[in-house]
């Protein structure tokens, strides 16, 4: 059984069943969310927002082969992480540079639908290739196991954008966030600003942006509402304007208004 990419070959026990036969099989494939069209290789995040990581992707041919992320105000480098991805015929080894233990069950598409995170643990549902729920636990095993969750639920219009977005923390709070699209195409399949905790991929979205996540959004955001059931002083509300590279119409800057204090989101493409 041969493999793309040799390196850390171990790992083809887990990603693959046995085979007694020589004969190539093909590695599974996730769809990248800026199929035929320039790839993200970078994400700056400035100013003020929520939590919120920067990243930088390396590719190999239609595979997302390595990204390293960082905190956004990490100033001592703790929340910082490289992470490696190995392809085999049923899934992908995922290995990381902070001891944050990673293991994927994907589907037959490539999408992730169980994923391990050290003791916690993710579940993604999906519809025609779009992520539409997900749920994390939390395993607590200081004094016992205990368990809490959190979950989210994505709707979406006719047209392929997500329209809101239902976000039980495990406290047991809801936050309603609803998006208005835009008309311009999201050729990039870029992620929502100051969403990834909703959309349950806060510190690895590079998996996402990798296919493992579910398609895109079809266009462009326009505004984000968020509003949180433990009242309005945790209310906020996006208007986003974005620039593009003028030669390919990419997207370039994302910039928006937090609670009063000016944002960006700048991308950078392959050469």
């Amino acid at each position: 059984m041969k493999f793309r990419y040799p390196l850390l070959a171990a790992f083809a026990l887990a990603l693959n069943s046995c085979s007694s036969s020589d004969e190539y099989v093909p590695l599974i494939q996730p769809e990248l969310p800026a199929e035929g069209s320039s790839r993200v290789r970078s994400i700056t995040h400035e100013g003020s927002m929520p939590q919120a990581y920067d990243w930088t992707f390396n590719y190999d041919a239609n595979y997302l082969t390595a990204a390293e992320g960082k905190l956004l105000g990490d100033t001592d480098g703790t929340y910082k992480y490289s992470s490696w991805l190995y392809y085999g015929p049923n899934g992908v080894a995922i290995v990381n540079s902070n001891g944050k233990n990673m293991t994927a069950v994907m589907d037959a598409k490539g999408n992730i639908v169980e994923l391990a995170v050290n003791n916690n643990e993710y579940y993604f549902e999906y519809t025609g290739g779009r992520l539409t729920s997900w749920k994390k636990v939390l395993n607590d095993e200081n004094f016992g196991h205990e368990e809490s969750a959190t979950t989210g639920k994505l709707t979406y219009n006719a047209a392929g954008n997500l329209v809101r977005i239902d976000h039980v923390g495990h406290d047991g709070v809801t936050t309603v966030v609803t998006l208005t699209p835009s008309t311009t195409l999201n050729k990039n399949g870029i992620l929502p600003p100051t969403l990834s905790s909703q959309m349950g991929c806060f510190g690895f979205e590079h998996l996402y942006y990798g296919g493992m996540l579910g398609k895109p959004s079809t266009h462009l955001v326009k505004t984000i509402k968020v509003d949180n059931a433990k009242g309005t002083a945790n209310d906020y509300q996006i208007d986003c304007t974005y620039s593009f590279f003028p030669e390919t119409g990419d997207t370039k800057l994302c910039n928006f208004t937090y609670k009063g204090e000016a944002a960006s989101i700048i991308y950078k493409y392959e050469n």
